[in-house]
Order: C-alpha cells, then sequence, then structure tokens
C-alpha cells in the first residue's frame, strides 16, 4: 500500500506540474498579445521600490500617492486580465486541497482519483506509449497506392488521421464525442492511441488505458476476488479525463463480459466523458458480436476513424530480415 501512495503522490506530481505549465504558457501568450501588461509589471516594480522608501523615510503623503498609483495599475491590469483572471493568482491543480493531496486527515479527490487510475495499472498500455508519439509515427510504412480506387491511399489516410488525432489532443478540453478506431490489425490503431495517451499525459490529463479483455477481467477480479464495491471499482473508469478501450473483441464474450462493457461504456456516455474504443472489427461486425443494447450505444455515439493499409509490423519484420 505504501508503494500505491508513493506511486499516487508521483502521478499527482505530474499533472500539478503539467498544470502550472499550461498556466505559464498562456500566460506568456497573454503578455505577448498585450504587451501593456510588461509595463504595467514593470512600473509596479519601480513604485514598489518607491513605497519601501518612502516607508522608510516615514513619508506618508508620499507613501499614500504610490499606494493610489499602484491601486490605479491593479484595477487596469484586472481589465486586461478579462477573461482571464484565474492567471492574476496562483492557480492550484485542485484548489480543494490547494495540491496537497489531503484536506486534513482526508484523502483529497485528487489524490483519490490518482491511486484509482493506479488500480488498473496492472493492465495498462500507458508504458508502451512513451516511445509511440506523433513524432515517431512513421508514414513511410504506408503505401501510396490506394486499395480501392477513389478511396483515400493507406498513406493518404495515416496522414489525415494523425493529423486529426494531433488537433484532438490541441483542442481536447473544448472538444466533445467520443471516437472508435477501426481497422485490420497492424495499420496503426493502438499506436495511433499511445500517441494520444503520450501527449496527454504529458498535460496532466488522467487516462485509463487497457485492453477491453484486462478491463473485463479486472472488473470481475475486483469484484469476485477483492469484494470491492462497484462504486468503488467503476470510480476510477468514470473520473478519469479519458478512457481508451483497447483491442475490442478480443476478450472473451458472454453476457456478463457485455453487461460490464455496457455499464463502463454508458455511465461515462452519460457523464460526457470523453472515450476512445479500438478495434479490429466492423461496425457491422460489432453490431453482429455485441447484443444491441451496447452495440447501440458504440455505432450510435461514437465517430467512426477508419485506419487502412497492410500490417505493418509484418512489413517491419521483413525489412529487418
Amino acid at each position: 500500500m505504501m508503494k500505491t501512495y508513493k506511486e499516487a503522490f508521483a502521478l499527482l506530481l505530474e499533472k500539478q506540474n503539467a498544470h502550472q505549465h499550461r498556466q505559464r504558457q498562456k500566460k506568456e501568450a497573454l503578455y505577448k498579445k498585450i504587451p501593456e501588461l510588461s509595463a504595467i509589471d514593470d512600473e509596479m516594480n519601480r513604485l514598489g521600490i518607491a513605497l519601501t522608501r518612502a516607508t522608510i523615510a516615514r513619508d506618508t503623503n508620499k507613501a499614500a500617492s504610490v499606494r493610489n498609483q499602484m491601486s490605479a495599475l491593479e484595477n487596469r491590469k484586472k481589465e486586461l486580465y478579462a477573461g482571464n483572471e484565474e492567471l492574476l493568482t496562483h492557480s492550484y491543480f485542485c484548489p480543494l486541497c490547494a495540491d496537497k493531496g489531503m484536506i486534513g486527515s482526508e484523502i483529497c479527490q485528487c489524490l483519490n482519483q490518482c491511486l484509482s487510475e493506479l488500480s488498473f495499472s496492472t493492465y495498462d498500455l500507458k508504458s508502451r506509449a512513451q516511445k509511440e508519439t506523433f513524432e515517431t509515427f512513421n508514414l513511410k510504412f504506408y503505401s501510396d497506392v490506394p486499395i480501392i480506387e477513389g478511396v483515400p491511399s493507406p498513406s493518404e489516410n495515416a496522414a489525415t488521421n494523425k493529423r486529426l488525432m494531433k488537433t484532438y489532443c490541441r483542442n481536447f478540453d473544448s472538444l466533445t464525442g467520443h471516437l472508435l478506431f477501426t481497422g485490420p490489425p497492424g495499420v496503426g490503431k493502438t499506436f495511433m492511441s499511445n500517441c494520444i495517451v503520450n501527449e496527454l499525459s504529458k498535460k496532466g490529463y488522467g487516462i485509463v488505458y487497457i485492453t477491453a479483455a484486462h478491463l473485463v477481467s479486472s472488473i470481475q477480479d475486483q469484484i469476485f476476488r477483492e469484494g470491492k464495491a462497484s462504486d468503488e471499482i467503476f470510480q476510477p473508469l468514470i473520473l478519469c479525463d479519458l478512457l481508451i478501450i483497447d483491442d475490442l473483441g478480443a476478450e472473451y464474450s458472454s453476457d456478463y463480459s457485455q453487461k460490464l462493457l455496457y455499464e463502463v461504456i454508458d455511465t461515462r456516455l452519460n457523464a460526457e466523458k470523453k472515450m476512445i474504443i479500438s478495434t479490429n472489427l466492423t461496425v457491422i461486425k460489432i453490431q453482429e458480436l455485441y447484443d444491441e443494447r451496447l452495440s447501440s450505444r458504440i455505432c450510435g455515439n461514437f465517430k467512426t476513424v477508419a485506419f487502412h493499409g497492410e500490417d505493418i509490423r509484418i512489413l517491419k519484420a521483413k525489412k529487418s530480415r
């Protein structure tokens, strides 16, 4: 348990650092857009020195005059920060606990979320994302020849998907909806998911990234072996910023496994929390293999992002011979 808490605090620190980095970037962009802010800061520094001197000299009239000038500048600064007021003061990743992870002797929800995310870490795929990024997503393995006449070539398809997913990560906060990655094995679906995980993790977002098979088996283990309540088990799957379910269709399918998948997906849909599902199945095959409740949730609420081409893993193996 101590190791788990240590890992959770480390994860929370990563999220806090990423949050502060985003705040600094916003502030730098605002100063670049409004040069007057920099001039105000310079003048405030000058007045601060003047106030100190006036206070030491016990010149009350001078001190009062300086304070009035500083107050006027502060008001002007607030006007210029309209819409970005949170940048005026130190912004905590979690204002509830001021980034301590604890509220008194109680665990804050931010640390609890990190603990919850780690509860699935035995099965997650995040480690692979460290080397599979948008920078290493190589289009040279995709053919320039269309598989079907009139349809974009695998290379064009991959380039489009890469561009769309980079935009997805850049605008993650403002986007809504869910994505369904479809296509045969080895065409880049999981690699693209890893790119997304790598990019969003750097920004401090909470992500649970797990295969469908391990998702089902993990929930079953926690229910039947560990005796956990369903609310406790489902919490990390509901609260995380993004849930990625990889390799849908490879899990052992039963009425019970479908029920578990349905509960996870339906609950996140109702909470309007983002999801990505990756599968080798076509939309038609999903409708054939899964019951109507589950298949309708997926096919009716997820935007399909199709991947085309030959199995890149086989192509890489041939080139390495």
